[in-house]
This record gives structure tokens, C-alpha cells and sequence, in this order.
């Protein structure tokens, strides 16, 4: 077998295969694969899809309940409307390792539908609060509860997934995540529509109650359906926990084996050491800021004169165009066999709407085209950031885990700030700071992933190192077929 590391950094490979009597073999084997993956997207990626648009839908729901009439109804003044988001952030801060140490020692289809059942509780708490006390400790209990299922859904995610079909399935999470963001606006629409006082209960309240009723549906689901991890999960085989194990593509060179039989202090060490580790840790953060710029879109709409109804639905566009993006870049991510210039397109895209954000460009549709972009290009390729970093930093399973949290960390560090300096609700609707603070923040995201892409193709030593994506060459049915089956299976 010959290897050459190609300009997007992945590894092109040339196999000579001896032909006699493999044929029908690897045929039988293909087919029971494309069965199991046909399977995981049924239970595994359905269940993260639906959770990461409820997870979304929720935290979207404050912004647009206050928009809806709980500014008035709590008398909110001030910065407390940023803090309600700054508690949540340090609850979620307070939890996210320990939750990650939890799942790793439970079963993830007991832990996580567990998590949704306490966030059941603490949203119906949200329609029923009378003060603007009461949100903060409701806010940051949501915090400790949401903390563990992103990070653990996505390391669940890539425990299952191999590296040619993890850009997919992540892409389809993050557009997900979008879609929830969008659908809260239309759903408040509706409420304030259809249900605002009934029962003497406020339309913003009637979308909390809708929010627990949809997460106790994915609750039941993710306890029937959810799969553990690869070798003990009930509801397969043996043969098929033996196949799910095997098509992971454990990392058998000398490095790989040493890292595996390390102690967890010593893999500690090992991530802390890695080169890569560190620019996608700026990245990842750099573009989550950037990303509040999309937040802000129906405060900004209502301050400059939309009623509510129309400041709520405002928001919905932006995220069908978002969801779009993010599904195309993640194809073609993985068809194409790149990720750099996944990444940098859409952030150069994501440049030019805000900037035209910062300048806060007038009249109103242009400065929506500014919003539509900025959210497009960088909402698209936050899927491709993770897949990447996942497949550079380590081919270990904990090491890679420990990598996810300590993104995931770091980026909601910034949150804990970045309300009340960039984002601060009395800076609506110019919010100059905040749109000029990211716009430069994409300059320097680019640069970092740029960097990773330099340092990647520069590396001397990729045959014995576990940080460089292998990605098998399959045959091209192998891989229309898998996607024709993930497709059906949605």
C-alpha cells in the first residue's frame, strides 16, 4: 500500500489487493455495514439530531420570550437580561467535566434521557416563574443540566462513526441546532398568535410549556432507542459489537498502541503536548463569539421598530439559509475529501455579512442580507471545525473526548463575558462593539485554521503518528449506498 498526504490533508492512498477469493467476502461484509449504519442513524443520529434541536430550541427561547412581552412582564431592566444568559453559561461551565466523567462510567442511553428529564422540570419552571430572581436560579440549574449532552452526544456520535461518514452526521447535528434556533421564533409567533391568555397564562409562557413537552418525548426516545457504546450495547449481536469495534480503524502503529496502554495522567500529558490542540481551541471559541452576532438578529429587528409577531419571525429565513449551508458544506466536505477549504470559504462569507453588520448598513433589507450571511458562512462550518479536530488531534478514544470537552469549554468561556461586553442588550440595536470585535475575531479564526492546514501537511512523521486522518478509499457504491441508507433511515 502507497501513501502521499494530498493539499487538503487527507491521506490518497494506492492499494494492491490480491483479487483471488476476496471478492465475495468483502461484498458480504460491505453489506452487513451499510445494515449497522443503516441501524446507528435510525437510533444513534436521530435521537442526537432531534436532541440538539430541542437543546437549541430552549436556550434560543429566552431571547425570543423576551421579545414577547417577559421584558415587561418581569420588569427587566438593564443588564439583567445578559445575566440570565451568563448564569446559564457558568452552570453549564460548573458541570460540563463532571458530566463528562459521569457518562464515561454509565450507560449513555440511561444517562443522557435522564439529563432530558431534569431539563423536562426546569423548563416547565420557566413558564411558571413570577420574578426576575427566580429565571436566574432556573438559568443556571438549565446550565448544569444541559452541560453533558452536547459533548457527550458528540463523542457517542464519533464512538459509532467512522472518519469518511462523521462529517455527515455532525453536519446534520450542527443544522439541527439551527433549525431549532428558527423554529423558536415561529413557534413564539404562533403562541402569541393562538395562545397568548388563555387560562390568563402569556404567550412567551405557553413556548416554555411546549419546550418540556417535546424534551419528555425525547427522553422516552433516547431510553428505548439510544445505543451505548460499541461493545455493550444490548441490542446487538455479537457479531455485530465484534464489526462495530473493527470498523473504527483502532490505531495499531507503535504510537498508537503506547498512547492506548498509557495511564490517564500520561494522556493528559499526550493532548497537552499536541500541536493542534491549541489553534482549534482558539478557533473554536473565535467563532462561537462571532456566532452572537446571529442571536441578536430578533432583539435588533424589534428595536428598530417590528412589532414582536414579525421580530420573531424574522429569524426564521436566516435559519432555513443556514441549514442549507451547513448541509452542502458537510457534503461536500466529505465527498471532496477536504476541510480547509470547508472552513474558509464559508468564514470569508461570514467576513463580508459582518461587516456589513458593523457598519450597520442601512436600509433594513441590507443590513437582514448582513445577518443572512454572517450566520450562513459561520453557522455552516462549525460541523467541519469539530470533524477535523477530532480527526487530527488523536485517533485515541479518551484523548479525543478530552479534546471535544475541553473545546466545548473553552468557547462557553466566552460566554461568561461576552454577553455583557459584546452583547449587552443596552447596546441594541448598533451592537458596533460586538459585530467589529468578530469580524476581526474571523480574521484570526482563518489564520488558525490555515495554520492547522500548514502545520498538517508539513508533518514529518505522519505514517507513526495518530493525528493524521486515514480515511479509506472504498468503492463508490460502497459509499452511494451508505448514503442512499443514512438518507432513507432520516
Amino acid at each position: 500500500m502507497n501513501s502521499t498526504l494530498n493539499q487538503d490533508g487527507f491521506i490518497d492512498q494506492t492499494i494492491e489487493l490480491n483479487i483471488i477469493n476476496s471478492a465475495e467476502p468483502k461484498q458480504r461484509n460491505r453489506i452487513e455495514e451499510i445494515e449497522l449504519v443503516h441501524r446507528l442513524d435510525k437510533r444513534l443520529l436521530v435521537f442526537a439530531m432531534f436532541g440538539n434541536l430541542v437543546k437549541t430550541l430552549d436556550n434560543s427561547n429566552l431571547g425570543s420570550a423576551f421579545i414577547s412581552g417577559m421584558e415587561e412582564e418581569l420588569n427587566i431592566t438593564g443588564l439583567q437580561y445578559n445575566w440570565m444568559g451568563v448564569l446559564f453559561m457558568i452552570g453549564y461551565l460548573t458541570m460540563q467535566i463532571p458530566s463528562n466523567i459521569l457518562l464515561s462510567n454509565m450507560r449513555p442511553s440511561r444517562y443522557l434521557p435522564a439529563l432530558e428529564i431534569i431539563w423536562c422540570f426546569l423548563t416547565i419552571s420557566m413558564a411558571c416563574v413570577q420574578s426576575v430572581q427566580g429565571v436566574y436560579v432556573i438559568r443556571f440549574l438549565l446550565g448544569l443540566a444541559e452541560a453533558g449532552f452536547y459533548p457527550g452526544i458528540v463523542f457517542l456520535i464519533g464512538t459509532w462513526y467512522t472518519k469518511k461518514e462523521l462529517g455527515k452526521r455532525l453536519a446534520l447535528l450542527t443544522i439541527c441546532g439551527s433549525f431549532g434556533s428558527g423554529l423558536s421564533g415561529v413557534i413564539q409567533a404562533v403562541m402569541l398568535r393562538t395562545m397568548d391568555g388563555i387560562f390568563g397564562i402569556s404567550g412567551w409562557r405557553w413556548m416554555f410549556m411546549f419546550d418540556a413537552c417535546i424534551t419528555l418525548i425525547l427522553s422516552v426516545l433516547g431510553y428505548h432507542f439510544l445505543p451505548d457504546y460499541p461493545h455493550n450495547t444490548t441490542w446487538l449481536t455479537q457479531s455485530e459489537r465484534d464489526m462495530a469495534i473493527d470498523r473504527m480503524n483502532i490505531d495499531h502503529s507503535v504510537e498508537g498502541k503506547r498512547v492506548s496502554t498509557s495511564s490517564k495522567w500520561q494522556k493528559i500529558k499526550t493532548l497537552l503536548g499536541n500541536k493542534y490542540l491549541y489553534p482549534f481551541i482558539f478557533s473554536w471559541a473565535s467563532v462561537h463569539i462571532s456566532l452572537g452576532a446571529a442571536h441578536v438578529l430578533g432583539i435588533v429587528s424589534k428595536k428598530v421598530g417590528f412589532d414582536a409577531v414579525t421580530a420573531n419571525l424574522l429569524t426564521t429565513p436566516d435559519t432555513i439559509i443556514t441549514m442549507i449551508f451547513g448541509l452542502c458544506n458537510g457534503f461536500i466536505s466529505d465527498r471532496y475529501r477536504t476541510r480547509i477549504w470547508c472552513i474558509v470559504i464559508p468564514a470569508l462569507i461570514g467576513l463580508v455579512g459582518m461587516s456589513l453588520l458593523s457598519a450597520f448598513v442601512q436600509p433594513f433589507p441590507i443590513l437582514y442580507i448582513g445577518f443572512l450571511l454572517t450566520h450562513a458562512g459561520l453557522g455552516s462550518l462549525t460541523s467541519i471545525v469539530m470533524t477535523w479536530a477530532s480527526e487530527v488531534i488523536s485517533t485515541n478514544g479518551e484523548i479525543r473526548a478530552m479534546s471535544i470537552a475541553i473545546m466545548n469549554t473553552s468557547s462557553s468561556l466566552m460566554w461568561v463575558w461576552a454577553p455583557l461586553v459584546l452583547w449587552p442588550v443596552t447596546d441594541a440595536p448598533y451592537y458596533h462593539r460586538g459585530f467589529t470585535t468578530s469580524a476581526i475575531l474571523i480574521v484570526l479564526f482563518i489564520c488558525s485554521m490555515l495554520t492547522v492546514s500548514y502545520m498538517q501537511r508539513h508533518e514529518v512523521t505522519v505514517s507513526n503518528e495518530g493525528h493524521v486522518p486515514l480515511l479509506q478509499e472504498e468503492d463508490e457504491e460502497d459509499e452511494e449506498e451508505i448514503l442512499k441508507t443514512s438518507t432513507r433511515s432520516l
